[in-house]
């Protein structure tokens, strides 16, 4: 199974997480304090970032080269 990646948070403070969904809960379990953010797993990292930026405005901006 490909690996999703996964929007969460601990404390308001966001992340990308990349996992299996059949793993996901097992690592909410194992990291304590952490709790979904998204109900939707996404396909790509960008996409995920792309959703946490709109979910946490500010909260990681956009790197520019």
């Amino acid at each position: 199974m490909l690996s999703k990646f996964y929007l969460v948070q601990k404390d308001g403070i966001p992340a990308v997480w990349q996992a299996d969904p059949k793993r996901i809960e097992r690592l909410l379990r194992f990291k304590t304090g952490f709790t979904i953010a998204s109900e939707t797993p996404c396909d790509t990292r960008a996409e995920a970032l792309s959703k946490l930026r709109a979910a946490f405005p500010g909260s990681r901006p956009i790197k520019s080269n």
